[in-house]
């Protein structure tokens, strides 16, 4: 269960030539409910957002968000990796 959520930052990009296609890249602030129904974790998370022939293709990658904020943390550069690697072919 998603509770409060937020896009905090949303840019356009195109990392080379060789990429297919444009897309919008989201920082996303949310909480997620804990297994106990009662406390709610904050998460962050990154979607990269293609439009292709109508259609809407959102991929996401997320962790924890003290652990995202964390200048320079290994968490972080997973999650930007992941993000970097999603691909759509032609």
């Amino acid at each position: 269960v998603v509770g409060a959520h937020k896009t905090t930052k949303s840019s356009m990009t195109q990392e080379d030539a060789k990429a297919a296609y444009l897309h919008r890249r989201l920082q996303l602030n949310y909480e997620t409910l804990a297994g106990n129904g009662v406390q709610t974790i904050e998460r962050r998370g990154l979607v990269d957002a293609y439009e292709i022939e109508g259609y809407a293709y959102m991929m996401l990658a997320s962790g924890n968000a003290i652990k995202f904020d964390k200048k320079d943390s290994p968490e972080r550069g997973t999650i930007d990796m992941i993000v970097d690697s999603f691909l759509l072919g032609q």
